[in-house]
């Protein structure tokens, strides 16, 4: 069996080329940060997914809770409902919407990567039932329908989950990947 050490340099090509085909790893708050800024326009809706009892699937509520409420970062706290709020979403106005997710990467429990709305329906997003590029898609659909026929750029900020057994506690490496991730939209909020 290969030790972790093996299986990493394995994959490290397999990383790189997710990272030229729309999947970016941000290893440090300025690298996701800048990934923002190069890939979802201000200001933005930010739209918490997953189940707080559900270990790391609570990822996506636990950035949105550390968020401000006002600025260009809008939050949306949908838990395992993201269909719910597909209508406040299109309405908040804004041309962004980033997902925030606990999904499958291959990588090391708390790794974050921002990935390009055209490889949403490729990633294996935690436990909710609706696909987020299905929601994507939505939500584009509905802003481009509306009275204002705006365009809207979807992505999704997503985390390597550790465990999914623990019921109202994030693992250690993903409590740590929320606040890099906060920090990281509080930086791509304030930047000119």
């Amino acid at each position: 069996m290969a030790e972790e050490g093996d299986r990493k340099r394995l994959l490290e090509p397999f990383f790189e080329a997710m990272h030229s085909a729309g999947i970016r790893f941000c290893d440090s708050d300025d690298d996701l940060a800048r990934a923002l800024r190069e890939t979802v326009p201000r200001p933005t809706a930010v739209v918490g997914v997953g189940n707080p009892l559900s270990g790391d699937d609570g990822f996506g509520p636990a950035v949105v809770d550390r968020l401000p409420a006002a600025g260009p970062l809008h939050p949306f706290d949908v838990r395992g409902v993201p269909e719910s709020f597909l209508g406040p979403i299109a309405a908040s106005g804004c041309p962004g919407v980033l997902f925030v997710d606990a999904a499958d990467l291959g990588a090391d429990p708390g790794r974050l990567a921002l990935v390009d709305a055209g490889r949403l329906a490729e990633i294996d997003v935690s436990t909710h039932v609706v696909s987020l590029s299905l929601m994507a898609e939505a939500v584009r659909r509905l802003a481009g329908e509306g009275a204002e026929g705006r365009e809207v750029v979807c992505a999704l900020l997503a985390v390597q989950p550790g465990s999914f057994t623990d019921a109202d506690r994030l693992s250690a490496a993903v409590a740590a990947a929320v606040r890099r991730a906060a920090r990281a939209l509080e930086a791509f909020a304030t930047a000119p």
